[in-house]
């Protein structure tokens, strides 16, 4: 079957244009996420000693900080998979059911230890640009 030019033509354009936009989503994400670590990253060393990941590890062992914050730093020492966050991640993870009200989130644990390890793919991390 022969495809015309023009057809051809159109399905290039309409590709280059949702390959532009699906760039556009992932760069926008990808500034997102880096301002978010830098917020609670700077939480963290506002309040505790050591470099953004010391101090993110201290946030989540911190029995009197807010529940909500201590969720959000898992979620940055995982995002930022450095291996000094392990031993942490490895205490409050049980595997149990999530209650963000009264512990800190197993899921939010788990993908952060499963990143911090190596073991699964995430698309390369300009968010880093932000920081």
């Amino acid at each position: 079957m022969h495809v015309s030019k023009k057809v051809l033509k159109i399905a290039k354009w309409i590709f280059g244009i949702v390959l532009g936009i699906l760039l556009i989503i992932y760069l926008g994400a990808s500034i997102s996420i880096g301002w978010g670590l830098k917020d609670i990253s700077q939480t963290a060393k506002n309040r505790f000693d050591g470099d953004r990941v010391e101090a993110l590890i201290a946030l989540v062992d911190c029995k009197t900080c807010l529940m909500e914050d201590r969720n959000h730093a898992v979620w940055a020492l995982g995002q930022l998979r450095d291996n000094r966050a392990l031993p942490i991640l490895h205490k409050y993870y049980n595997g149990g059911p999530c209650s963000h009200t009264y512990m800190i989130c197993q899921y939010e644990l788990e993908k952060a230890i499963r990143w911090t390890e190596g073991n699964s793919f995430m698309l390369p991390q300009l968010w880093r640009l932000v920081l």
